[in-house]
C-alpha cells in the first residue's frame, strides 16, 4: 500500500460540467428518465470472479443498501462504493463480534487498513452472511486493487481513519454527546464523506462541508441506536451499547432498567429526548442532499435519510421500543420510500409530512415537548421555503398509520 502515500489527487474535468448538466431544475427533469433507465437494470455478470463475488455478496449482507448502490449508473462509482462498503462491513463485523478478546480485537482494528494491500490476510468472525463475507476477504481485496488510484486512495484513507477510530473507542464508555458524535464520525461519517469524495473524483460531484456529512451520519446513527435498543440489550453475547451516559443516567442506574414496567414513564421521556436531539441534524441533511446533482447518486443518500426520520417518528413516544423491534403498520412503506424518492422535491415533501405527523404524537406534558415542537417547526419551515410543496404530485407518508 506504500504507493498510496505518494498518490496525489488530480483535477477531474467532469467537475467542470456537473453544474451545467445537473442544475437543480434540470436534475429534477432528468430524474425520472434516469430511474427508468437504470433502477431495474441488473449488474451484468463480470468475467472477473472477484467483482462477481462483491456484487453477489452485497445484497446478502445488506439487501436495502445493495439496491441503492447497484442502481448507480456509473460503473466505476458503483463498484468503488460497493467495494468500500464491503471492506468496512468486515471491519464492522470485527468490532461487533463480542467473542473476540479485547487484546486480539484492539490491534486487529487499529491495523485493519493494512489488509487492503495483503491478499493473504484473513480473519474469520461474525455470523451468517457477515461470516461468509469475512471468509471472502481475498476477493474484496483483489477487487480493491483493480480500482483506479484515486478510488484506492480515498478508500484506504477512510478505512485507516475508521479502523483506528474504532480502536480508540473500543475500551471506552460513551459518556457525552460530543463523544458519541465523534464516534459516529468514525463509524459512519467517514463513509458518508468518502462516498461523496469518490463521486467527486469519478463523476464530478461537488464536495460539501464535512459538518453536513457528519449531520447525515448522526441522523442515521442516532436512529439506529434508538431503534436497536431491544435487540442490543437482549442479544447474547451482549453487544456494546452506544447510548450516551450523560443522558440516560438522568433517568435510571442501568440501561437494562428501561425494560422494567416501573420505569415506563422515564423510558419514554428518555426516548423523546434522544429523538429530539436527533432532529437537530435534519436541516443540515436537507442542505447536504440539495447539493447532490446526479439523480441516482442523490437517491443513494436520500432514501436512507427518509427511512431514518420515518423510524424516528415511529419510535417517538413509543414504549414498545424497549419491549421489541418496532415496525410500521403500513406494510408497503419501505417500498413507497424506495420507489417514490426521486427528486429533492420528494424529500422536502416527505420530511414536511413526517414532521406534521410527528407533531400529532407530541405529548405536551413531556419535558422536551416545547423543544421537539420547535425542531419540527424549523424543519417544516425549511421544507416550505424550498417552494416545492405546492407542486408535488405524490405523497410518500400518507397517514398516521405510517408512523405508529
Amino acid at each position: 500500500m506504500a504507493s498510496l502515500s505518494v498518490m496525489a489527487m488530480t483535477n477531474y474535468p467532469a467537475a467542470l460540467h456537473m453544474n451545467k448538466l445537473y442544475s437543480p431544475v434540470r436534475r429534477d427533469m432528468t430524474a425520472v428518465a434516469a430511474l427508468t433507465k437504470f433502477v431495474d437494470k441488473a449488474v451484468s455478470v463480470s468475467s472477473d470472479e472477484h467483482w462477481n463475488y462483491c456484487h453477489e455478496m452485497l445484497p446478502k449482507v445488506s439487501k436495502s443498501f445493495s439496491s441503492l448502490v447497484l442502481q448507480i449508473a456509473q460503473p466505476q462509482l458503483r463498484d468503488s462504493i460497493c467495494n468500500m462498503y464491503l471492506l468496512l462491513r468486515n471491519l464492522d463485523t470485527i468490532e461487533d463480534d463480542m467473542d473476540i478478546p479485547a487484546e486480539v480485537k484492539a490491534p486487529l482494528l487499529y491495523n485493519y487498513h493494512r489488509c487492503l494491500s495483503d491478499n493473504n490476510w484473513k480473519f474469520i468472525c461474525g455470523t451468517n452472511a457477515d461470516r461468509e463475507l469475512t471468509k471472502g476477504h481475498h476477493h474484496i481485496q483483489a477487487a480493491f486493487m483493480s480500482l483506479d488510484n484515486s478510488s484506492q486512495e480515498i478508500i484506504y484513507e477512510v478505512a485507516k481513519k475508521m479502523s483506528q477510530g474504532m480502536a480508540k473507542f473500543l475500551p471506552k464508555e460513551i459518556k457525552t454527546m460530543s463523544e458519541y458524535e465523534k464516534y459516529t464520525e468514525y463509524v459512519h461519517g467517514l463513509f458518508m464523506s468518502g462516498s461523496l469524495r469518490l463521486a467527486h473524483a469519478l463523476i464530478g460531484e461537488d464536495l460539501v462541508d464535512d459538518s453536513l456529512s457528519l449531520s447525515m451520519a448522526c441522523l442515521h446513527q442516532k436512529r439506529h441506536t434508538i431503534h436497536s435498543y431491544h435487540e442490543d440489550v437482549t442479544e447474547l453475547p451482549r453487544r456494546k451499547m452506544y447510548w450516551v451516559l450523560e443522558i440516560w443516567s438522568k433517568y435510571v442506574n442501568k440501561l437494562e432498567d428501561f425494560q422494567d414496567e416501573e420505569n415506563s414513564v422515564k423510558a419514554v421521556q428518555l426516548l423523546n429526548e434522544m429523538i429530539t436531539n436527533a432532529l437537530t441534524h435534519v436541516e443540515d441533511c436537507l442542505e447536504f442532499m440539495s447539493k447532490i446533482q446526479d439523480p441516482l447518486f442523490f437517491r443513494f443518500y436520500a432514501v436512507p435519510r427518509i427511512a431514518s426520520i420515518g423510524e424516528l417518528a415511529l419510535c417517538y413516544n413509543n414504549l414498545q421500543v424497549f419491549r421489541t423491534l418496532v415496525k410500521p403498520k403500513s406494510q408497503d412503506l419501505k417500498t413507497r420510500i424506495f420507489d417514490m424518492t426521486n427528486t429533492m422535491a420528494d424529500v422536502y415533501g416527505a420530511f414536511y409530512d413526517i414532521s406534521c405527523l410527528l407533531e400529532s404524537k407530541v405529548n405536551n406534558n413531556d419535558p422536551h415537548a416545547v423543544e421537539t415542537l420547535n425542531r419540527l417547526g424549523a424543519i417544516k419551515q425549511k421544507c416550505m421555503d424550498s417552494g416545492t410543496l405546492d407542486t408535488r404530485k405524490s405523497t410518500i407518508f400518507k397517514s398516521i398509520q405510517d408512523i405508529i
